[in-house]
């Protein structure tokens, strides 16, 4: 079995390979499942790429770097460690996959990503004592949102 952070640009993946799909319930755990590779057939898919930086008690801030669904973003400060990204064409159903770059967090500190509408995302950042905290954005982060279609 390959992962995809595994795949090099080219990689001799095969119809036949099996792949490990892991996806949040939206509610406790991560639903684990093997499906076949099946490359014969195109995926249809969305993508918005951003840097996304937050400080003090302010919304995060958004650079975006990709953007299929062609909208315009705003980002909420909901609260300590609670923010918001809001737009997406209201077009978010229960396929995205939300995926956040954590490698340059400090140590101990995490975040956790929740669909929460059609149009919005939340964020919550914790520090290294599982408290809500800001400012743990603060490095270089990057949000992708996938929507298959």
């Amino acid at each position: 079995m390959k992962m995809f952070s595994q795949f090099p640009q080219a990689t001799s993946l095969t119809n036949d390979d099996l792949l490990l799909i892991s996806q949040w319930d939206g509610v406790s755990a991560y639903e684990t499942k093997y499906v076949k590779a099946n490359l014969a057939e195109s995926v249809d898919k969305k993508e918005f790429i951003a840097r996304i930086e937050q400080t003090g008690v302010t919304a995060p801030t958004l650079t975006v770097i990709k953007d299929d669904f062609n909208d315009t973003y705003t980002t909420v400060y909901n609260g300590l460690g609670d923010y918001a990204i809001q737009g997406f064409n209201s077009e978010l159903t229960s396929d995205e996959e939300i995926y956040i770059n954590t490698n340059n967090l400090q140590a101990g500190n995490f975040v956790r990503t929740t669909p929460q509408a059609v149009n919005e995302i939340n964020i919550e950042t914790f520090d290294n004592a599982l408290n809500p905290a800001d400012g743990i954005l603060i490095n270089p982060t990057y949000i992708r949102v996938t929507l298959y279609l």
